[in-house]
């Protein structure tokens, strides 16, 4: 899919005004595509829109994610929703109502300078069918998502990795549909119904303190190799398995119906047919120092792999063997890609006293897809570093750079020279961000981003992108 071009530019033009605006939003904020095929025509590599993330992929809303992984208590702005949430919760019943916003500009680099906005609002319910329907053990959960705005990547930078985690696809959306049942004294977990894979695989709570979609929820990479993969707000028919034979280690296995066309916009998450290639996808994980009581600095050690059915077009064969990009027949096809992924986040400096969650953890993700013919991004790489209560009496901030680094394929790239098209050698993202924790329930993070060689082709500039994100539950 080559990068969406904005054909009615006069209005961004006018952009001195907008940085006016755009610069004193974030003073406040720190007060408080489908594969390129090598036939006739080899266009840009870039990840289908309905897959990039906007929201965290969990139930719970973001600032409840913060709490769930650096402790801070769960309350949203409206409070008991004046004793409706008392009388939900003893018939079993939880809802949550979060609305979360990226506002960004780009004063230097890219195609054109503007400011761009893009929200999403979730609501989701979970449901404790032991307490409601005496099914022991077992849970509901339903989820949805409303979006709009514009993108500042699609239209004004033209980089593959795009800045907001918030983006692409305004619209109305069914997301989560499914039940949750554990087993063998919860050492065994099974979820079945309309999923989204990446909620459970290649993921961390820590991404998703990110703003920048090339690490944020999910590492990107993937989402140019396999278009089965799906993360929030797309979900498909699935099942997972999860084994926890003892409290250091899981394995974990899901299969998944890998139509990429479910995501789309007019679908609305809606189409619930079963017809596309099968996406598998398998990890083990051993969680490090993190028994009750455990005195040792925590870590998270994951590995995967995935299988995705189907054919996909060979960027320089074509049916008879030859050059494709010089023959202009069919490109050959190959049936399945298959990728692995290595993940790791482990503290390695924890701040004496306090709650113990309060220190400094790097982390790491690699992923690999080696088949260079039908792989658009077959080397991806990110990582960076994470701090708790970095400034003195902001215990519950947290200060983190990340860098996102894609190869994009060689094949790939000899097909888009033989063409003439523009050649996408890598891109890469840096991204500087601090979440401050206002209250419980609300949450403003300034951000910063540099992007080199957006693109990856090196036509256009290299982009400074400034902004903030705001994420409030109710």
């Amino acid at each position: 899919m080559t990068p969406v071009r904005s054909g009615a530019v006069t209005r961004e033009r006018a952009a001195t005004g907008a940085w006016a605006l755009a610069l004193s939003l974030v003073s406040l904020g720190h007060c408080l595509a489908t594969p390129a095929e090598a036939g006739r025509t080899v266009h840009l590599a870039k990840p289908p829109l309905h897959q990039l993330r906007d929201s965290p992929p969990t139930a719970v809303g973001l600032p409840a994610l913060w709490g769930d992984w650096f402790g801070l208590p769960e309350a949203g702005m409206l409070g008991n929703w004046f004793g409706l949430r008392p009388a939900l919760a003893k018939l079993g019943i939880v809802p949550t109502v979060a609305w979360l916003t990226d506002v960004q500009g780009n004063p230097v680099g890219g195609q054109r300078q503007a400011v761009r906005e893009f929200d999403n609002l979730y609501a989701g319910v979970d449901i404790d069918l032991e307490k409601l329907l005496r099914a022991p053990g077992t849970s509901f959960s339903l989820s949805l998502s409303q979006r709009s705005g514009t993108s500042l990547s699609d239209l004004d930078i033209g980089n593959v990795f795009n800045v907001a985690q918030v983006c692409c696809g305004a619209t109305f959306r069914l997301v989560n549909v499914f039940l949750e049942q554990p087993f063998l004294d919860v050492r065994v977990n099974v979820r079945a119904g309309r999923i989204s894979a990446g909620d459970e695989f290649l993921t961390s709570p820590l991404y998703s303190l990110f703003v920048q979609t090339g690490i944020n929820s999910n590492p990107e990479g993937i989402f140019f190799n396999a278009p089965g993969m799906t993360t929030y707000p797309t979900a498909t028919w699935g099942l997972r398995v999860r084994v926890d034979p003892v409290p250091q280690v899981y394995a974990m296995v899901g299969v998944f119906n890998g139509d990429p066309t479910l995501g789309e916009n007019s679908k609305h998450g809606v189409d619930w047919t079963m017809r596309g290639p099968l996406f598998a996808i398998a990890e083990i994980g051993y969680r490090l120092n993190q028994e009750q009581g455990s005195a040792g600095l925590p870590g998270n050690y994951k590995i995967g792999g995935y299988f995705n059915d189907g054919r996909y077009p060979d960027f320089l064969r074509d049916t008879s063997g030859g050059f494709a990009p010089l023959t202009g027949l069919p490109p050959a096809t190959t049936r399945g890609k298959t990728g692995f992924y290595v993940l790791a986040d482990q503290m390695v400096y924890r701040e004496p006293g306090g709650d113990g969650k309060r220190g400094l953890t790097p982390f790491i993700s690699l992923l690999g897809a080696p088949d260079e013919s039908v792989n658009q991004m077959p080397f991806f790489l990110s990582g960076g570093l994470v701090y708790r209560g970095l400034i003195p009496g902001r215990g519950n901030d947290v200060a983190a750079f990340a860098a996102v680094y894609g190869r994009f394929s060689k094949e790939l790239r000899r097909a888009q020279r033989q063409e003439g098209s523009p050649v996408q050698d890598f891109e890469l993202a840096l991204e500087w961000t601090y979440v401050i924790q206002v209250t419980r329930w609300l949450a403003v993070q300034p951000d910063v981003q540099y992007i080199i060689k957006p693109g990856g082709t090196g036509n256009i500039p290299n982009a400074l992108v400034l902004g903030f994100q705001l994420a409030m539950a109710f």
